[in-house]
């Protein structure tokens, strides 16, 4: 009896054994296959397509960049049609993980294998013609528009239509809300970009929205997570402190006054949203302005406003998750020159340090 179980175990070590090694010759096969078919495929499209100088045009990334992204700007560019089929050869066939910053020329009936042994060379094309453009923290989708027309690039009018309706491919876009009426605000990372002679208004977008997945990585999505937060909080947040103090060493007081109020239910009264809204700026807002009726009026509407008043930079981001932690609620404008804001625990504290500003005026 004992005997005839040690034999029952055999078979089924044996069985197992004859199982994994099919799925081996299977999946061996499988890779060989997919190999043949990706290299039929390169030769078959290459028929297919145009190629020459007017095909040709400058790619340019900013930073080492790891292929995942390269293949979604890619695909966003036409250049590819399935970034995933792009990474899926990448992983079959090996090559680098991660290509170097640099501008090199792609031509857009190049396969999938020409395209990676270009960017997998470590030698950009640095002949190739490029510009330089530099979006200070804080700037609104239609101060980028002015900007980009100034530069002569596009009308304004172009990057703000693309800003608003266009569609890009980036988790951290997809719960936002649908009747957000700015579009991408607060997502169009502030940087200094090099981006090529003829821009559209994509090529600029989708390099600025990568750098903000960039530099909302894993780390910060994991404390916002822990405090609560959603990533589109954090940028509304954001948006307001970066509109709200021009010092530096504000930040996360201004920080800790926006999570206080949050925390207690207290409407945010922050001037820069209604400010936000208003057609002509003011150095100084009026009474009727705090009535103004609009979704973004923080003294009208409890809460955030509906989406991010600016494009935040990173240090404003970073303030959001490590607020100062005191017990203020109140701050005011108290030098002109310098920017500087006196904090207040109590109405009557602010009141007084806003009749000796206004006196100091």
């Amino acid at each position: 009896m004992k005997s005839r179980s040690i034999i029952d175990i055999l078979h089924w070590i044996l069985g197992m054994f004859f199982n994994f090694a099919i799925v081996i010759v299977v999946g061996i096969a499988v890779y060989f296959i997919t190999i043949r078919g990706f290299e039929f495929g390169e030769t078959l499209a290459a028929d297919f397509t145009a190629s020459g100088d007017d095909y040709e045009f400058p790619f340019i990334l900013d930073q080492d960049t790891p292929a995942s992204e390269v293949a979604r700007e890619l695909e966003y560019m036409g250049v590819i049609s399935n970034r995933f089929l792009f990474n899926l050869e990448l992983f079959l066939m090996g090559g680098v993980r991660t290509y170097e910053a640099g501008t090199y020329t792609l031509n857009r009936s190049m396969s999938y294998r020409e395209i990676r042994r270009t960017l997998g060379g470590g030698v950009a094309q640095g002949q190739a013609q490029e510009e330089e453009i530099r979006i200070p923290e804080g700037w609104t989708i239609k101060d980028m528009a002015d900007y980009f027309e100034y530069r002569g690039f596009f009308t304004a009018e172009e990057f703000i239509y693309v800003a608003t309706y266009g569609h890009f491919s980036f988790s951290f876009l997809m719960n936002l809300p649908q009747d957000r009426p700015n579009g991408l605000k607060g997502y169009l990372f502030p940087d200094t970009y090099r981006i090529p002679a003829n821009p559209s208004p994509g090529d600029i977008i989708s390099r600025m929205l990568r750098q903000f997945d960039r530099v909302f990585d894993a780390e910060l999505r994991d404390q916002a997570y822990e405090m609560g937060l959603t990533i589109d909080e954090v940028v509304v947040m954001a948006s307001i402190i970066e509109r709200e103090t021009r010092l530096a060493s504000e930040r996360q007081m201004v920080s800790g006054v926006i999570h206080n109020r949050m925390a207690i239910n207290m409407n945010l009264d922050m001037c820069s949203t209604v400010a936000y809204v208003l057609d002509v700026p003011r150095d100084r807002l009026l009474l009727s302005d705090l009535q103004i009726d609009s979704p973004f009026n923080t003294y009208m509407h409890s809460g955030l406003p509906i989406g991010p008043i600016s494009n935040p930079g990173e240090a404003a981001i970073r303030a959001v998750l490590d607020p100062v932690d005191h017990d203020y609620l109140f701050f005011v404008l108290y030098d002109f020159e310098t920017g500087q804001h006196f904090f207040a625990r109590t109405w009557d504290e602010h009141d007084a340090a806003d009749q000796r500003a206004r006196a100091r005026q």
